[in-house]
């Protein structure tokens, strides 16, 4: 199966419509477990962002198929010598084999040898990798937060399986625990969503996201009162912008469902002043301005310049914690900009 470097995005890096059922494709937990020995092996690339995290994944998948030198090198961008010097050392450690019979080294192709899996698997102590595939279940909510994929529902099926796996692996981690915690909360589990964020917060007091996330799950269960107070503590504990404005989310979120109106266009105000480029931003503003509002069409024209295909509908698919009578209110507000 050639490569298509052009969906790096796509869910399932590297799987593609075409291909067929009969190809033993292993669940995204399990190429978890093995990218984080890959991680391991090829820590000479320096791989830093969730970017970097998703080329590597998507890298062990076809190189399941076999990859030409060539698209090895576009997707790590390394120096010719440099990534000769690394296949090599692969090759040594047979993880990699070239195919025989090959003239043309640069489009010989290589694939994973019959051992690669105890080897790399084997690579990484199971603390550490179960970190790392917390951070990759962390990547696939944020997906789904920023309205960044095809299929919602495939995405928190893999979000779910991937913090199963990594809390599996090290239950007593913070990281963990507020992963599984993510993944319960975008199905709609909102009990092992506050067993898990609490675990979070106990392994680590000072763990803003599992703070905020407890509140949030707080209030989905009518514990409004001391969901707004975790939720203060949560904002008090965040020394970033982003952590902040992902807080003050939820407190526009609080104020609009129950009704105070003054209090969710505060917020809706301070969400576009710490975060003008995002989408939600936006969303929050438009659902709970005052209907004469005379920013209103600029606010909606900078909403489809950050997310050109946004529908109020998208609410419900992607944001999927809401329950049915608070993501109808969102969007019945919404509407009224969009019909």
């Amino acid at each position: 199966m050639p490569l298509e470097k052009d969906n790096i995005y796509e869910f399932g890096f590297g799987r593609s419509d075409s291909v067929s059922k009969n190809v033993n494709l292993l669940d995204e937990a399990v190429f978890s477990f093995i990218y984080g020995g890959l991680f391991k092996v090829l820590k000479s690339l320096e791989l830093s962002s969730i970017l970097d995290l998703e080329i590597v994944f998507r890298l062990y998948i076809n190189f399941l198929k076999g990859l030409s030198f060539y698209d090895i090198q576009y997707f790590t961008q390394s120096p010719e010598r440099t990534l000769w010097r690394r296949l090599k050392y692969l090759e040594e450690k047979n993880i990699i084999k070239k195919l025989k019979n090959q003239k043309d080294k640069r489009t010989n192709r290589f694939l994973l040898s019959k051992n690669s899996y105890q080897t790399l698997s084997n690579s990484i102590p199971k603390e550490d990798l179960a970190i790392t595939i917390s951070k990759i279940s962390m990547s696939y909510a944020d997906k789904l937060w920023m309205f960044n994929v095809r299929d919602p529902n495939k995405v928190r099926k893999t979000l779910l399986n991937l913090a199963r796996s990594a809390v599996s692996l090290n239950e007593n981690n913070y990281l963990c625990q507020f992963s599984f915690a993510l993944a319960y909360y975008y199905g709609g589990n909102f009990d092992l969503t506050l067993n898990h964020s609490y675990n979070s917060i106990k392994l680590n007091n000072k763990f803003a996201h599992g703070r905020r996330l407890f509140g949030s799950a707080l209030f989905q269960i009518d514990e409004k009162k001391r969901a707004y107070s975790e939720m203060n503590k949560a904002l008090n504990l965040y020394d970033d912008i982003y952590g902040q404005w992902r807080t003050y989310f939820e407190l526009w979120r609080f104020n609009f469902l129950d009704e105070n109106l003054k209090e969710s266009q505060k917020y809706s105000k301070k969400l576009l002043q710490l975060q003008p480029e995002y989408p939600q931003s936006y969303i929050a503003y438009l659902t709970s301005c005052n209907k004469n509002d005379s920013s209103i069409k600029a606010k909606k024209e900078k909403l489809f310049n950050l997310l050109a295909h946004f529908a109020p509908g998208m609410i419900k698919n992607f944001h999927s914690w809401m329950r049915d009578d608070q993501s109808k209110k969102v969007i019945e507000s919404l509407k009224f900009h969009f019909s």
